[in-house]
């Protein structure tokens, strides 16, 4: 969390519930960003994401079910 965040979390807790029952007509809005990814940060999350299901047992299930369905086609069903 970077410290603006931090700051703007403590602000906002400043603002308990007993303080905004206090206030008639409180409203308060806030405006949040996303701050835009370098390229090189969109490369660091791709990276962490490609071979993330390397070590998942059940992908190995899952494609297996897929070869085993792709190589039983039942053959198309012909009327005449």
């Amino acid at each position: 969390m970077t410290k603006k965040a931090e700051k703007l979390k403590k602000e906002i807790e400043l603002l308990s519930p007993e303080y905004l029952n206090e206030v008639d007509n409180f409203v308060m809005s806030l405006l949040l960003r996303q701050r835009k990814k370098s390229s090189e940060e969109k490369k660091n999350i791709i990276e962490s994401l490609c071979g993330s299901w390397a070590d998942d047992k059940s992908i190995d299930i899952i494609f297996a079910e897929i070869d085993l369905q792709r190589h039983s086609y039942p053959g198309r069903k012909v009327d005449f």
